[in-house]
C-alpha cells in the first residue's frame, strides 16, 4: 500500500513537473511571437519612413535580426 501511494505521489509530482514545462514553453513562445511581430512592424514603419538606400539598408538590420533568429 505504501508503495502504491509513493507511485501515486511520485507519477503526480512528474505530471505537474511536465506540465510546467509546457507552459514555460508556450510562454516562451508567444513571448517569441510578440518580440518578432514588434520588430516586424518597426521594419514596416522604417521602409515606410525611409527617404534613400541608406536608411532603407539601416531598416534592412531588423528584418535580418528576424531572419536570423528563425534560422536557429
Amino acid at each position: 500500500m505504501i508503495r502504491i501511494a509513493a507511485l501515486v505521489c511520485a507519477t503526480l509530482v512528474a505530471l505537474v513537473g511536465c506540465s510546467s514545462s509546457k507552459d514555460d514553453l508556450n510562454d516562451a513562445q508567444a513571448e517569441y511571437t510578440e518580440e518578432k511581430t514588434k520588430t516586424l512592424q518597426e521594419y514596416k514603419e522604417c521602409i515606410d519612413d525611409a527617404d534613400d538606400k541608406e536608411e532603407v539598408a539601416k531598416c534592412e538590420a531588423l528584418l535580418s535580426a528576424v531572419k536570423a533568429l528563425e534560422s536557429k
